[in-house]
């Protein structure tokens, strides 16, 4: 079975730790999967599903930023309970458009290939997204009805974070599409997780757009391999990779408290020897 392993070579994290909790904050309730990262961007982690997160000693003193979709950005220094408040956006003018979900539309494949892309870090500090880029050259079919993603687990119940976003001035992911989070629940082994998006409304405006997988650091995702006698972390799941004439996938990674996208070539061997690029198994269904 062929495995492709993106590598991200960091220090050793210190073991001592303490826990947080981030909430909500007019319901206090728990806000599950919070991206919460440094100022710097030299480490990151998702709050679990009870809104607890732990952060090593070692980053205790710095800046973090906490991120959640349909809420506002917050920077601080670490508490024990951190507050956010849901987004609050002010708009000019809303057009309402009807869909009529008559004429459909796929972009992207989903094939039999196995081969995987893991995501490995050492110390657990930083994973990337990974985005696939889409071109459209119908005009009628502009709201995502559904994604289809293939990907691998080690184990059940592994998550992660779908998102999509509209294409920016250099080709690059740009503006978050979706004011709503979506989390994907993955069992065991190959599977093609199928999310239905009518009720999100998404409309893609422009000729193109991505759609990007969040690999989400929770204790679930986590599991090690043994590697010249060393313990190494990955996340689950692992998304499947297919060959493209195309290169279409874009890296985020953390920089300072932004993301940052680039197109990297990780895999000189794999393209040598396919003559192509390997490319992220998603498919979307677009209709009118």
């Amino acid at each position: 079975m062929k495995q492709l392993l993106l590598f991200f070579l960091l220090s050793i994290s210190a073991v001592a730790q303490k826990s947080f909790l981030v909430k909500d904050s007019s319901t206090n309730e728990p806000i599950a999967y919070t991206s919460i990262f440094t100022e710097k961007g030299t480490f990151k982690v998702n709050a679990e599903p009870d809104g607890s997160f732990i952060i090593p000693n070692e980053f205790l003193h710095e800046v973090f930023v906490f991120d959640a979709v349909g809420y506002e950005q917050k920077q601080q220094i670490l508490t024990d309970i951190v507050l956010l408040e849901t987004k609050s956006e002010v708009l000019d003018e809303v057009v309402i458009v009807p869909r009529l979900g008559i004429k459909e539309i796929k972009v992207g494949k989903i094939d039999k290939k196995k081969i995987k892309l893991s995501v490995y870090d050492y110390t657990q500090k930083v994973a990337p997204l990974l985005a696939s880029k889409f071109s459209l050259s119908n005009d009628k079919c502009r709201f995502i009805k559904e994604v289809r993603v293939k990907v691998y687990s080690e184990k059940d119940h592994t998550k992660f974070a779908l998102k999509v976003y509209s294409t920016g001035e250099n080709g690059e992911p740009n503006e978050l599409l979706n004011d709503e989070p979506i989390y994907c629940d993955v069992n065991k082994g190959y599977t093609i997780s199928k999310i239905d998006l009518e009720d999100f409304n998404i409309k893609i405006d422009n000729n193109s757009f991505f759609i990007a997988v969040e690999n989400l650091n929770i204790k679930n995702n986590v599991f090690q391999v043994e590697n010249e006698g060393k313990l190494m972390n990955f996340f689950s799941p692992s998304i499947c990779l297919s060959k493209s004439e195309f290169d279409t996938s874009w890296y985020g990674h953390l920089v300072n408290e932004k993301i940052k996208w680039i197109k990297q070539k990780y895999y000189e061997e794999y393209i040598k020897e396919n003559k192509g690029y390997p490319n992220f198994q998603i498919e979307v269904t677009l209709t009118n």
